[in-house]
């Protein structure tokens, strides 16, 4: 067919309502370019026209048309780069197609798609960054869907739960936070999760091993369309719990022996006191000063001291119940509380049992160290109707012990407000 039929099978009207570049081309020479291409290529029709479609194209493509145009007319858009008048180079997709009717005339539509090529890249460059950020940060980070299966987890995260990379992935969240489905299957993540939205919460994690550590989570809500996801950060409070738990047991546990000290054993006896006020009954307060102690410091040294202190724990310890209470008061002074007893033998007997305890030597390195102790006992309500009055009952008590010979105890009269012997 010749070129002037060719031509006349193209509307070149409507090709000019066409925005991106639009050429025909005669064994590989523009022989009709659009305005729109004539503006993508920064050219004047004079510079297109008869000018080989293989002069826009960066020499690093050029290697394409040697496969010749059938071949290209056979593919659907081909990425590559068009070079401007002037050098400029910018990202664009080319498509040929065959005209009816002829073996070497060719339409060429070529996108410019420098602008979606940059945004692509932008794209790219902050999902890297965003990636980069999420592997680094301590915290876990998880996406969830609406059923509770985790769809995305930071290392963090994989790290938190003792899972190896990728493994994390379609994890139910609420059974590693140890939480159980509903009988009918129903899942419970999207209320539970919309809850915690808002605010940060505390709870319980479970590692693959089974092991279980505190965590926080702070729950938000993404939209994708039509589809809900929550994404928590999570946060591994472990460490921090057991810190605040020793801070709070050396607020209220001596340091040497790990025995109630006087804040806890005052706040025990308070709790003790109401209920028997409620429900009746007696509470026995013993006084606890240890004889012979002094010479094993002033010869010893205070570490054996300190050993035998923490022996004299152990073993008063053995001498009550659990429901009862042992503390350290002060150097060589301890205070036993036994609650729920019906009368004064009962006392005498934990206080007979003390004695017998403290009687068997506490051996510090090569030396036996021997003990006895001076026991003062009050009863509630019978010798005082407050914790101050109680205390000083069984205080008085305990001094008329060491005044009277040592190692012994004795019960305080409240009658008379002297000691007597048991």
């Amino acid at each position: 067919m010749a070129k002037a039929e060719a031509l006349a099978v193209v509307d070149h009207e409507l090709l000019e309502l066409i925005s991106s570049l639009v050429c025909l081309l005669d064994n590989g020479k523009v022989s009709f370019v659009n305005r729109a291409g004539l503006a993508m290529l920064a050219l004047t029709a004079e510079e297109a026209l008869g000018a080989p479609f293989e002069s826009f194209l960066d020499d690093d493509y050029k290697f394409l048309l040697e496969a010749g145009w059938d071949l290209l007319a056979a593919e659907d858009f081909l990425p590559l780069k068009l070079r401007r008048a002037g050098g400029a180079l910018f990202d664009a997709e080319l498509r040929v197609r065959g005209l009816p009717g002829t073996d070497a005339s060719f339409l060429v539509e070529v996108r410019d798609i420098s602008k979606a090529v940059k945004s692509a890249e932008a794209l790219r460059e902050r999902e890297e960054r965003l990636t980069g950020v999420l592997r680094s940060v301590a915290e876990g980070i998880v996406t969830i869907g609406e059923n509770g299966v985790i769809e995305s987890a930071n290392p963090a995260a994989e790290r938190m739960f003792g899972f190896g990379p990728g493994q994390l992935v379609s994890c139910d969240f609420l059974e590693l936070m140890g939480a159980d489905e509903d009988g009918d299957g129903e899942s419970k993540a999207a209320p539970t999760f919309a809850s915690m939205m808002g605010r940060t919460t505390e709870g319980m994690g479970r590692r693959r091993d089974g092991s279980r550590f505190a965590m926080e989570v702070s729950v938000s809500e993404l939209r994708q369309g039509r589809h809900r996801l929550f994404t928590c950060i999570l946060r591994d409070i472990s460490e921090r719990k057991e810190s605040e738990d020793r801070i709070r047991r050396l607020a209220h546990h001596d340091h040497l022996t790990g025995l109630p000290n006087r804040n806890l054993l005052n706040d025990r006896m308070n709790h003790a006191l109401a209920r028997i006020r409620r429900h009746g009954g007696r509470m026995a307060v013993l006084f606890v000063d240890l004889d012979k102690f002094k010479p094993i410091n002033d010869t010893l040294g205070h570490e054996a001291g300190d050993v035998v202190l923490k022996e004299v724990a152990v073993r008063l310890m053995s001498c009550v119940r659990s429901s009862d209470t042992v503390a350290r008061v002060g150097g060589d002074e301890f205070v036993v509380v036994t609650e729920e007893i019906t009368r004064q033998p009962e006392a005498a007997l934990v206080a007979r049992k003390i004695i017998d305890a403290l009687a068997r030597p506490i051996t510090v390195g090569e030396a036996n160290c021997t003990v006895g102790a001076s026991i003062g006992i009050a009863v509630f309500p019978d010798d005082g109707y407050t914790m101050e009055e109680v205390c000083k009952a069984a205080d008085i008590a305990m001094y008329r012990v060491k005044h009277s010979g040592r190692n012994g105890y004795c019960f305080y009269a409240s009658e008379t407000g002297e000691a007597v012997e048991a």
